[in-house]
């Protein structure tokens, strides 16, 4: 190896040095049958630069390093115009059939909802203005009729044509007729028997408060009407008299 013929040389003049009292640049001699002469003439100049080096066989491509983090997403781009909106497009059946369906049901709600509003008005207005009289009670809206469209006016607002069976309920549809200074028809006739007076069910009267003198019968005379003193007079079922109801 060429370190070592350098290391020796060193030891060498390292020797002759410290043992030498003669000027370094003296030139000593040493006769051995294996050591050159060595001859020390002052500092050592720079060689002449080594050749140049061939290049060497290229080497094999290394492995691909590991992909680099992800950046951060950039900052969202302002909104573009709004675009103009597009043509409506046709009515589908199944829509058309949709909307009927919904509009019967509304049409069915409202009227049921009419009704019950109709009924609770109804209701409230018989208790402001009707009369009590046990768990009757009485009213009248102003509207006459003969006999039988009174009956027919009390059945379809869900009672009957007022009919006394004692003399509180009589007081209760006196006061009514006092108030609308009207007569009133009763439901009692003799319609079906002369002279034997009933209840609109048939069953015999069992109270009477007849005025004097009645009932003669003067013509045909088969109903019953009530005066403002509250006495009843047999009358034609033909004239209009004020309608009371009960309930």
């Amino acid at each position: 190896m060429l370190l070592l013929p350098i290391f020796n040389t060193f030891v060498l003049v390292l020797t002759l040095v410290t043992t030498s009292n003669s000027n370094p640049a003296q030139v000593i001699q040493k006769q051995d049958q294996n050591v050159c002469t060595l001859v020390m003439c002052g500092p050592a100049q720079n060689g002449l630069p080594g050749r140049d080096g061939k290049d060497g066989p290229k080497g094999e491509k290394g492995d691909q390093g590991l992909r680099g983090i992800s950046g951060l997403p950039g900052k969202d781009g302002s909104p573009g115009s709004k675009g103009d909106r597009g043509a409506e497009g046709p009515k589908g059946d199944c829509g058309g059939r949709v909307y009927s369906l919904l509009e019967e049901q509304y049409n069915q709600k409202k009227s049921i909802f009419d009704l019950y509003c109709a009924s609770v008005f109804f209701i409230a207005w018989i208790f402001m203005n009707g009369k009590n009289a046990g768990e009757k009670t009485f009213q009248a809206n102003g509207s006459e009729g003969d006999f039988e469209t009174s009956k027919a006016t009390c059945s379809q607002a869900g009672g009957l044509l007022a009919s006394p069976r004692n003399s509180a309920e009589n007081t209760a549809i006196q006061q009514i007729v006092v108030r609308h200074n009207k007569a009133a028809y009763v439901g009692i006739n003799d319609i079906e028997t002369e002279g034997s007076f009933k209840y609109l069910s048939g069953e015999a009267i069992g109270y009477s408060n007849w005025a004097g003198g009645e009932p003669n019968n003067l013509g045909t005379e088969d109903c019953v009407e009530i005066y403002s003193d509250g006495r009843w007079n047999d009358k034609s079922c033909h004239e209009k008299r004020l309608i009371i109801c009960e309930f």
